[in-house]
This record gives structure tokens, C-alpha cells and sequence, in this order.
């Protein structure tokens, strides 16, 4: 191109990178103006639509409560467990109406409907419907509880018509046995929430039961004594939970997690047979009183019955508060659990201590002690139970356990003073507890410091007199007194009682098996044990023994009667008493009964001891 062609286009190609700047520049423009106006529709006029859904939509907590273990005997019959019912639920979220007003309305109408159709009554009304639309509006509203099949079929003919209605499964603690070891199962109720300790945990709190008496409570978590690791739940299970997305009334968006699974409880195997426990309240039934029954030789409790008693199913699922009431109206007190927490005078049941602590003091046992009917302390005389005839005549050791004589155990407490007999008390536990795994009492040991808070005197000769025949400062239960019975059994081994054998999973697997436990000896000699054991003998073989209505035919059984009047002057009664043990194929079974207001240990409590050792033993497994 010559140089005059050059400058004639150079104007056109110099303009042509401003052109393109220009052109950019514009669609920059535009593109910045389309980010503008978009900016300016979501924030501004779709801003509070955005702002509105994030206000209402926010993440709950719902608590899901663990199934609870059940309890066993230990030949497998299920004391404690869970039964499936069904309950019919209203979901306020499906419910809802464009007003609060609106909302209970529906909800009660529905309820009207069903109940109609059912003939089942419902408790709802308007103020629990709105309490719970405005503290829990998330969870189901329970409307009908436990419905039968019957009644299942026409709610659910009912509910094609409804919204926001379904049948739900749950579970609820079902007692199989009613009565039936009901002071050692206990009762649960439903955990307050108020009062629960993971409450803060969840924004939605579904309780479950908790242990109130008995094994439910003392298993609802397990006791550290058993070594066991703190993660193991007890009968009560650890809660699972699941996570909601809830709008600004609370109502259930979407869920967010389906649900994390509870830890169910574990299950709990007692000790105790469940022959030996119907057996034993029945012989009890109609009385107030208790059994206790033992392996002399590990401590296991077979039986312990206490009457009267209250039929564990009407504690399930709630309490009816009439019932209750009434049981603690009762004068008879069925909720207090005799066999561990019934404090009693022992009378004569406790000779067989102050005996081995005569003997093993220096008192021959073949020495003789005349009885004339009545031996005289200080200004007072103390009367022997045959004192209408005259007494018993000469008595020895062995006699004097059989008649069970007065004199004979005064006469050698006077010798040997009240030392003796108290060291042998408290090697046979007498005054602290025993540590079985319920609540229970300690009695009272005979001190000085005892007679000093009771009555503000000192120990004398006639307290002395008193405790040489189980009367006066000394109290005991049925279960201490099985267990020294025991101790006498099996050759003065004190043993820890035990009403839990083991704490077992959902799979089987054994997570705790008791072991038997020694806490000591009787503080007496072989010799003072086999000098009882045959006066003990005598006490039911013989025809002069005074428990002689004890004796089985095809066992060899050991017992000792007891009397003990308590009460003022103007309402006096006794508590009878019979203590005793027995051995058939390896085993040995000791026994307490106590009876309140009976005529006789003899009499009223020997045969309940002959009866329930004939049926264990012999006629059971």
C-alpha cells in the first residue's frame, strides 16, 4: 500500500478498538444492571418471603424413650415386663386450621366422633388441647389409650373420615403375677420431666418409667457395688433421639434424622424360686406377716412373702389414685415389705443365741435349772410360758430350747451377764443391715446406749433377764432372723443375702452373677452349735416340743418357737414367731416366719414352716 492509501484508512482501523471498548463497556453495563435488578427483586421484594422461611423453619430434639428390662425369677417365670397396647393419636400438624380456635375445635370434634363410634370416653378437654398446642405441638396428642381389637376396628372406620388421626404401638410395665412378689418387684411410674436429669437435652421431652420401690428402683440404674461398667444401662434403658425441622409454631416441617435408637434396659434374675414365693404367701394369706426362706449355704433368698400385700397390675400404666389411697388407708399397711422392713421383738426365736452364748461361757450343759413357773428380778417376776402347771421341773441345755423355758434362760443370764449374749447378737447381725439389695431395717442391738435413748436409764439386771428370752431392748426382721437360722444350718457362716442372681442383655449374654458373700461367723463354738442343733431338734420331734406341729415326714426339721408380747398394758398381743431349717438331696433351706397378733409360735407359725419346707422340698423341683 503506498503511503497516500495508508492515510486514507487510517482513520477507519484506528477506530476500531475503541468500538470494541464501547461495545464491552455496554454489555458490562447490562450485565451489572441484570445482577442489580436481580439483587433488588430477592432482597427487597422477595427478601421478607426469604426472611419468613428461615423464621419458621428450626431444628427439635425429640427424646425417644428406651423399652425397660424385665425381671425373672430364677426358674425363668416373668415377674415384670412390658406388654404391647395400642393408642390412638392426633397429629396437630395435620390437624391444623387457619386458627388456634379453629384447631381445637377440629381436634375435640374428632375425639367426639371416635369416642362415639367406640364407646370409649376420652379425657381430652379444650385446656389440655391448647396446653399441649402451645408447649408441644410437635409430638402426637395420645386421645384413647389401650384399645382392644374390637375397638381398634371401628375407630379405624371412624378415622377415613379424619385427618391427622393414627393407631400407635407401645408398651407399657405389665405385672403377669398381680400380687405376687409385689413388695420385692416394686412399681414404676412415669419420670417427671421437670425433675428428669437430661432434660435440658431435648427441646421435646418423651419420659419413660422409672423405678419407685423394690428391685425396679434399686435396678433402674445399676448399683456401683456390682463393678460394672457406668455405660450399662440398668432396667432402664439409655434414650435415643431424633432430629425435626419444626416451623415458627412448632409444628413438624420435615424431618431431618429419621431417629438414633435407644439402649433398651436389661434384665434382672432374682433369687427367688416362684414356687417357693406362691407357696409361701399363700400360707400367709389372710395374716400380717412375713416368710423368709434361705439357702443356708450361699444366702439366696428363695422366698419372701409379706402380707398383706397389693396387686402390682392395677399399678400399670398409671396408679388409679382411689387405689392408692386406699392402700394407705389400710390399717393392715400392704405397702410395707414385712419380710425385710417389719421390725420385731424376737421372744423366744433368739434363745437359741443366748444358749451357745451360755455354753461357750462355762454352763454344762447337762446342769439342771429348777422351774418353778416364775423367776423373780429385782421386785418384779418374770413368768415362764408354763408357769399355769408349775413349771417345767428340771431343765437342761437341750430341754430348755425344746420347752422353750423362761427360768432356764434367766438363771444363766444372771451368772454370766449380759456380755455374751451381746457378742453373739452381733456376730448374728442383729442391729445393723444384712445389705440385700432392698431397702431395709437394721432391728436393734441390745446396748446400754439403746436402753439410755429409750427410756433414759441404765442397763440392770432385769433388762438382762429380758434379752436371755428375746424380749425387752431388742428388735429384729424376718430376714435377720433367717439368716442366723441359717448361720446355725450350715455351721455359723454368716452369708449376705442375695435377692439378685444376675443382670442379663436382650441377647442372653450374663453381664453380672452374684457370688456368695461371707460377712462373717457366729461368734460361738462348734460345740455350742451342735448342743443347739439338738435342742432345736427336739423342738419338733418330740412330743413335748413346743413346735412340734412343724414336723414333715421324710425330712429332719430344726426349729425354734418364739413369742414376744408388744404394746401397751391396755392393748397387748403378741408377734409369734418360728424359725427353722431343713436339708433335702444337698440342699438346705432356713426359714423365719413372724405372724402379728397370733396366739402362739407353736401354734400359728410352726405349721406355715412345716407346710412350706413340705412343699419346697419335697413336692417342689
Amino acid at each position: 500500500m503506498n503511503r497516500r492509501n495508508f492515510a486514507a484508512a487510517s482513520p477507519a482501523i484506528l477506530g476500531l478498538p475503541r468500538l470494541r471498548v464501547i461495545v464491552l463497556f455496554g454489555v458490562m453495563l447490562v450485565a451489572f444492571g441484570v445482577i442489580a435488578v436481580t439483587l433488588f427483586m430477592e432482597q427487597i421484594q422477595t427478601g421478607e418471603t426469604h426472611r419468613s422461611k428461615i423464621l419458621r423453619q428450626s431444628v427439635r430434639r425429640i427424646r425417644i424413650p428406651a423399652r425397660r428390662g424385665s425381671i425373672f425369677t430364677r426358674d425363668q417365670q416373668l415377674l415384670a415386663g412390658n406388654r404391647p397396647v395400642y393408642n390412638l393419636l392426633f397429629y396437630p400438624e395435620e390437624m391444623r386450621q387457619r386458627r388456634l380456635r379453629l384447631t381445637i375445635d377440629y381436634i375435640m370434634s374428632a375425639a367426639d366422633r371416635i369416642a362415639a363410634a367406640t364407646g370409649r370416653r376420652h379425657d381430652l378437654d379444650r385446656d389440655q388441647v391448647l396446653r399441649h398446642l402451645n408447649t408441644r405441638p410437635g409430638l402426637p396428642l395420645e386421645a384413647f389409650t389401650d384399645l382392644t381389637p374390637a375397638e381398634i376396628a371401628k375407630a379405624l372406620e371412624c378415622m377415613r373420615e379424619l385427618r391427622g388421626t393414627g393407631i400407635q404401638v407401645d408398651s407399657v410395665r405389665s405385672y403377669p403375677g398381680g400380687p405376687l412378689a409385689a413388695h420385692l418387684i416394686g412399681y414404676t411410674r412415669l419420670d417427671s420431666p421437670r425433675e428428669a436429669e437430661d432434660r435440658a437435652d431435648f427441646f421435646y421431652y418423651v419420659p419413660d418409667q422409672t423405678g419407685c420401690s423394690g428391685v425396679e428402683k434399686a435396678f433402674d440404674t445399676l448399683p456401683e457395688s456390682l463393678g460394672l461398667p457406668e455405660t450399662l444401662p440398668g432396667l432402664r434403658g439409655r434414650p435415643g433421639y431424633s432430629l425435626a425441622q419444626v416451623d415458627h409454631l412448632g409444628f413438624i416441617h420435615r424431618h431431618l434424622i429419621e431417629k438414633i435408637e435407644p439402649i433398651h434396659g436389661n434384665n434382672v434374675i432374682l433369687t427367688i424360686d416362684s414356687q417357693a414365693q406362691r407357696t409361701a404367701e399363700a400360707l400367709l394369706a389372710g395374716r400380717r406377716g412375713a416368710l423368709v426362706a434361705l439357702d443356708a449355704d450361699t444366702g439366696d433368698i428363695l422366698a419372701a412373702a409379706s402380707t398383706p400385700g397389693f396387686d402390682l397390675s392395677r399399678f400399670s400404666p398409671r396408679i388409679p389414685a382411689s387405689y392408692y389411697k386406699e392402700l394407705l388407708a389400710n390399717p393392715g399397711r400392704p405397702l410395707v415389705n414385712r419380710a425385710f422392713s417389719g421390725v420385731y421383738t424376737p421372744g423366744s426365736i433368739f434363745k437359741v443365741l443366748s444358749a451357745m452364748a451360755f455354753y461357750d461361757a462355762g454352763v454344762d450343759p447337762a446342769a439342771t435349772v429348777r422351774c418353778d413357773g416364775s423367776v423373780t428380778v429385782g421386785n418384779a417376776a418374770i413368768r415362764c410360758a408354763a408357769y399355769r402347771r408349775g413349771g417345767h421341773g428340771e431343765v437342761n441345755f437341750v430341754n430348755a430350747l425344746a420347752w422353750s423355758c423362761n427360768s432356764y434362760m434367766i438363771e444363766n443370764a444372771l451368772k454370766t451377764g449380759p456380755d455374751p449374749i451381746r457378742q453373739a447378737a452381733e456376730s448374728a447381725g442383729i442391729g445393723r443391715k444384712t445389705g440385700v439389695e432392698l431397702s431395709e431395717s437394721a432391728g436393734v442391738f441390745p446396748s446400754d446406749a439403746a436402753k439410755r435413748r429409750r427410756f433414759g436409764t441404765r442397763w440392770n439386771r432385769y433388762d438382762t433377764a429380758l434379752l436371755s428370752m428375746g424380749q425387752g431392748i431388742i428388735a429384729l426382721t424376718p430376714l435377720q432372723a433367717a439368716l442366723y437360722c441359717a448361720a446355725i444350718a450350715n455351721g455359723g457362716t454368716m452369708y449376705r443375702p442375695h435377692l439378685v442372681d444376675s443382670v442379663v442383655d436382650g441377647f442372653g449374654t450374663t453381664l453380672y452373677r452374684r457370688v456368695p458373700v461371707e460377712t462373717g461367723r457366729l461368734a460361738v463354738s462348734e460345740a455350742a452349735l451342735e448342743q443347739v442343733r439338738r435342742g432345736m431338734s427336739d423342738v419338733v420331734n418330740t412330743p413335748e416340743g413346743s413346735g412340734r406341729r412343724a414336723a414333715v415326714e421324710g425330712l429332719t426339721v430344726y426349729g425354734k418357737t418364739g413369742s414376744a408380747e408388744v404394746g401397751s398394758r391396755e392393748n397387748r398381743r403378741l408377734t409369734t414367731w418360728f424359725i427353722a431349717f431343713a436339708a433335702h438331696r444337698g440342699r438346705t433351706v432356713a426359714l423365719a416366719v413372724a405372724i402379728e397378733g397370733g396366739a402362739s409360735g407353736g401354734a400359728d407359725c410352726a405349721p406355715i414352716a412345716g407346710d412350706f419346707l413340705r412343699s419346697y422340698l419335697l413336692n417342689g423341683r
